[in-house]
Protein backbone atom coordinates (compact mmCIF):
# COMPACT_ATOMS: atom_id res chain seq x y z
CA UNK A 1 0.00 0.00 0.00
CA UNK A 2 0.92 3.55 -0.56
CA UNK A 3 2.14 5.60 2.32
CA UNK A 4 -0.13 8.49 3.33
CA UNK A 5 1.32 11.87 4.14
CA UNK A 6 1.06 12.81 7.70
CA UNK A 7 -1.17 15.75 8.49
CA UNK A 8 0.32 18.50 10.63
CA UNK A 9 -0.75 18.21 14.22
CA UNK A 10 -2.92 21.12 15.46
CA UNK A 11 -1.25 23.39 17.97
CA UNK A 12 -2.47 23.25 21.50
CA UNK A 13 -4.95 25.95 22.54
CA UNK A 14 -2.44 27.60 24.82
CA UNK A 15 -0.08 28.49 22.00
CA UNK A 16 -2.71 30.03 19.74
CA UNK A 17 -3.57 33.59 20.67
CA UNK A 18 -7.24 34.29 20.62
CA UNK A 19 -8.07 37.47 18.84
CA UNK A 20 -11.05 39.30 20.21
CA UNK A 21 -12.57 42.46 18.87
CA UNK A 22 -12.24 45.51 21.07
CA UNK A 23 -15.40 46.43 22.91
CA UNK A 24 -17.20 49.28 21.18
CA UNK A 25 -17.43 52.55 23.05
CA UNK A 26 -20.69 54.39 23.17
CA UNK A 27 -20.78 57.70 21.42
CA UNK A 28 -22.68 60.43 23.12
CA UNK A 29 -25.12 61.84 20.67
CA UNK A 30 -25.62 65.56 20.49
CA UNK A 31 -29.19 66.34 21.24
CA UNK A 32 -29.85 69.48 19.24
CA UNK A 33 -33.32 70.50 18.33
CA UNK A 34 -34.92 73.58 16.86
CA UNK A 35 -34.67 75.50 20.13
CA UNK A 36 -31.02 74.95 20.95
CA UNK A 37 -27.78 75.70 19.23
CA UNK A 38 -24.66 73.60 19.62
CA UNK A 39 -23.62 75.40 22.80
CA UNK A 40 -26.78 74.43 24.72
CA UNK A 41 -28.13 77.98 24.63
CA UNK A 42 -31.52 78.97 23.33
CA UNK A 43 -31.54 80.34 19.81
CA UNK A 44 -34.21 82.92 20.57
CA UNK A 45 -33.89 85.19 23.56
CA UNK A 46 -36.46 86.94 25.71
CA UNK A 47 -36.76 89.93 23.37
CA UNK A 48 -37.45 87.65 20.41
CA UNK A 49 -40.32 85.96 22.19
CA UNK A 50 -41.74 89.34 23.24
CA UNK A 51 -41.68 90.42 19.59
CA UNK A 52 -43.39 87.16 18.59
CA UNK A 53 -46.15 87.86 21.11
CA UNK A 54 -46.63 91.44 19.94
CA UNK A 55 -46.76 90.30 16.31
CA UNK A 56 -49.28 87.57 17.11
CA UNK A 57 -51.45 90.08 19.04
CA UNK A 58 -51.38 92.49 16.07
CA UNK A 59 -52.41 89.72 13.67
CA UNK A 60 -55.28 88.69 15.95
CA UNK A 61 -56.38 92.32 16.32
CA UNK A 62 -56.44 92.61 12.51
CA UNK A 63 -58.55 89.48 12.17
CA UNK A 64 -60.96 90.70 14.83
CA UNK A 65 -61.19 94.10 13.11
CA UNK A 66 -62.17 92.34 9.87
CA UNK A 67 -65.10 90.56 11.46
CA UNK A 68 -68.43 92.22 11.82
CA UNK A 69 -72.14 91.81 11.87
CA UNK A 70 -74.37 91.10 8.95
CA UNK A 71 -76.97 93.38 7.42
CA UNK A 72 -79.88 94.03 9.77
CA UNK A 73 -82.37 93.73 6.93
CA UNK A 74 -81.52 91.23 4.16
CA UNK A 75 -83.49 93.29 1.63
CA UNK A 76 -81.47 96.49 2.23
CA UNK A 77 -77.87 96.85 1.01
CA UNK A 78 -75.63 99.07 3.14
CA UNK A 79 -72.15 99.33 1.57
CA UNK A 80 -70.78 101.38 4.50
CA UNK A 81 -71.08 98.30 6.73
CA UNK A 82 -69.08 96.06 4.41
CA UNK A 83 -66.63 98.59 2.99
CA UNK A 84 -65.89 100.49 6.20
CA UNK A 85 -62.47 101.96 7.03
CA UNK A 86 -62.02 99.42 9.80
CA UNK A 87 -62.48 96.37 7.56
CA UNK A 88 -60.83 97.58 4.36
CA UNK A 89 -57.90 99.66 5.66
CA UNK A 90 -57.24 99.27 9.38
CA UNK A 91 -57.43 95.46 9.61
CA UNK A 92 -54.96 94.74 6.76
CA UNK A 93 -52.54 97.35 8.15
CA UNK A 94 -52.66 95.66 11.58
CA UNK A 95 -52.07 92.24 10.05
CA UNK A 96 -49.13 93.36 7.90
CA UNK A 97 -47.62 95.12 10.93
CA UNK A 98 -47.97 91.86 12.88
CA UNK A 99 -46.24 89.81 10.17
CA UNK A 100 -43.41 92.36 9.93
CA UNK A 101 -42.99 92.30 13.73
CA UNK A 102 -42.75 88.49 13.74
CA UNK A 103 -40.21 88.52 10.89
CA UNK A 104 -38.18 91.15 12.76
CA UNK A 105 -38.35 88.98 15.90
CA UNK A 106 -36.99 85.99 13.96
CA UNK A 107 -34.03 87.86 12.50
CA UNK A 108 -33.12 89.94 15.58
CA UNK A 109 -29.79 88.88 17.04
CA UNK A 110 -29.73 88.14 20.73
CA UNK A 111 -26.98 89.25 23.08
CA UNK A 112 -25.34 85.97 24.11
CA UNK A 113 -23.69 87.48 27.21
CA UNK A 114 -27.05 88.54 28.67
CA UNK A 115 -28.78 85.24 27.91
CA UNK A 116 -29.01 82.64 30.66
CA UNK A 117 -27.67 79.36 29.40
CA UNK A 118 -29.22 75.99 29.99
CA UNK A 119 -27.32 74.08 32.69
CA UNK A 120 -25.26 71.34 31.14
CA UNK A 121 -25.56 67.75 32.22
CA UNK A 122 -22.55 66.38 34.08
CA UNK A 123 -20.35 64.42 31.73
CA UNK A 124 -19.71 60.80 32.54
CA UNK A 125 -16.26 59.69 31.60
CA UNK A 126 -15.98 55.97 31.16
Amino acid sequence: MAKQQQRPQPRPQQQQAKRTAPTPTRRKEKRDNIFTAGSREFIFGRQNFILFGIGFALIMAGLIAMTGGSMPDPKVWEPERIYSFRRVTLAPILMVAGFITIIFGIFKKTDSSAMPSVPQEPSQSA
